[in-house]
C-alpha cells in the first residue's frame, strides 16, 4: 500500500516539476527580479555615446620606454605627440616570442591609436600582431620612409601601418583615422632613438 501511495503522490505532482523546465522557469524569475531591483535602485545606466564623462587616465610612457630601452637589443623611440593626445597605456607585448613594447594614446578626437616596436621581421610582426590575417593593400611615404598599409577581410580587424627601419619595425594600429595614424607614424619617424645608456 505504501508503494502505491508513493506512486499516487508522484502522479499528482504538478507537471512543471516533471521535467527540466522548472530550472529554466526559476532562472527566468530570478533574472526578472534582479533586473527590477537594479532598475529601481538606479545603480545601472546605459550611455550609448562615447566615454566622455571622465578624464583619461594618463600613464608615464616615457619612463616605461626609458626602462625598456636598457634591456632591448634594438632602439626604441618615444614620439612627442601634440596637445590633446594622452598616453593611456604602456606595456610589454611580444612578437614571435620576443619582447615588443607598446604605447597607446587617446587622441584629441577621442580615438585610440598605439605604437608597437619590434626587431622581428616585417612579415613576423604583421603575422603575430593579432589573430587576424592581413595583406598589404598599399604603401605610402611618410618622412621619407615607406610605410606599408595592411588590411584584413575581417570586419573587426584594425588597419595596420608598418615601417621597416632596418633595425626595428614600427607598427601603428587602433581605432583612429588616417590623419591620426599619419601623425603618430611621422612623429615617431622624426624622433631620435632613446639613449639606452642615459642615467
Amino acid at each position: 500500500m505504501k508503494v502505491c501511495h508513493t506512486i499516487q503522490v508522484a502522479e499528482n505532482k504538478p507537471r512543471i516539476f516533471q521535467d527540466g523546465r522548472d530550472i529554466s522557469m526559476t532562472l527566468i524569475v530570478i533574472i526578472a527580479v534582479m533586473a527590477l531591483t537594479v532598475a529601481f535602485t538606479g545603480m545601472c545606466s546605459l550611455n550609448p555615446g562615447r566615454p566622455e564623462n571622465g578624464p583619461v587616465q594618463e600613464v608615464d610612457a616615457r619612463q616605461f620606454l626609458d626602462i625598456e630601452a636598457r634591456g632591448m637589443a634594438f632602439p626604441l623611440r618615444y614620439p612627442q605627440m601634440p596637445d590633446g593626445w594622452t598616453t593611456n597605456s604602456a606595456r610589454r607585448s611580444s612578437v614571435d616570442g620576443a619582447p615588443a613594447p607598446v604605447v597607446g594614446w587617446v587622441t584629441a578626437q577621442g580615438a585610440y591609436v598605439q605604437l608597437l616596436q619590434t626587431d622581428r621581421s616585417l612579415e613576423d610582426a604583421v603575422k603575430d600582431h593579432d589573430d587576424y590575417a592581413r595583406k598589404e593593400q598599399t604603401s605610402t611615404s611618410i618622412a621619407g620612409t615607406d610605410v606599408h598599409v595592411y588590411t584584413s577581410e575581417e570586419h573587426d580587424a584594425r588597419v595596420l601601418w608598418v615601417a621597416d627601419l632596418g633595425d626595428v619595425r614600427l607598427l601603428v594600429s587602433g581605432t583612429a583615422g588616417e590623419a591620426e595614424y599619419t601623425q603618430l607614424m611621422e612623429a615617431t619617424l622624426k624622433t631620435a632613438p632613446i639613449d639606452a645608456h642615459r642615467p
